[in-house]
């Protein structure tokens, strides 16, 4: 079946939905580029300003042990800050391309979950927009991550393929057990998707199939993409 966004019948709603997500990624981005090059400076200045002390104090040793700590807990920050700056715009997306994002993304996803997740994608990746790339990016993590918050799932696919002048985004699971209700939050990531794919020309569709599980099924056309 077709999943129609509540908004999907009203064109302001639908614009509004959509200037929401453009604004939320052009702030996400600045501020990954800020936390990149103002905090990501400060803390490695600080890091080595720390390993200076630590070699100028050789015979003091409580004190070595102080400055080790903070070298530690410097390090610690530097990897945070890295974590966040990721998951505000994957900077694997700017430098490699959609695809090796995506596969990043579901290494993450399932190495959390302790699932095997399959993947499939087409040879040659095609050129995407600024704006299109991280659209799809986020449709892609954001249907894995409802994927994987249900019940009893064994094992999840990714499939993105072309077919024709469409790019297809395919994200489902299986699983024994009957389906669940959705939380609110799942609820809310799957509208989402439906008015990613919406904004370029494009739809989500949800199936059941009768053996378990769900499929969730982005088509969107290329010339929107490019």
């Amino acid at each position: 079946m077709e999943f129609i966004a509540p908004l999907g019948g009203c064109p302001d709603a639908n614009a509004l939905m959509a200037y929401l997500q453009r604004s939320a990624e052009k702030s996400r981005a600045a501020l990954s580029r800020e936390l990149h090059d103002q905090m990501g400076g400060l803390l490695v200045a600080a890091a080595m300003d720390v390993a200076f002390a630590e070699q100028a104090v050789a015979k003091d040793d409580r004190l070595r042990q102080q400055l080790s700590r903070a070298r530690t807990a410097l390090a610690a920050a530097i990897e945070l800050k890295r974590k966040l700056i990721e998951s505000l715009r994957p900077s694997i997306l700017d430098n490699f391309g959609l695809f090796e994002a995506i596969r990043w993304e579901v290494k993450q996803q399932s190495a959390c979950a302790g699932l095997t997740c399959m993947e499939s994608y087409p040879v040659a990746e095609p050129e995407f927009n600024r704006d299109a790339a991280i659209s799809l990016f986020r449709i892609v993590q954001e249907s894995l991550g409802v994927a994987l918050r249900q019940r009893s799932v064994k094992s999840a696919q990714v499939a993105l393929s072309i077919e024709g002048d469409s790019l297809r985004i395919c994200v489902s699971y299986d699983s024994d057990a009957p389906d669940s209700t959705l939380s609110p939050d799942d609820v809310l990531a799957i509208c989402s998707i439906a008015h990613r794919a919406h904004t370029f020309g494009g739809r989500l569709t949800v199936n059941r199939p009768v053996a378990g599980g769900t499929e969730y099924r982005a088509t969107l056309p290329l010339t929107r993409l490019a």
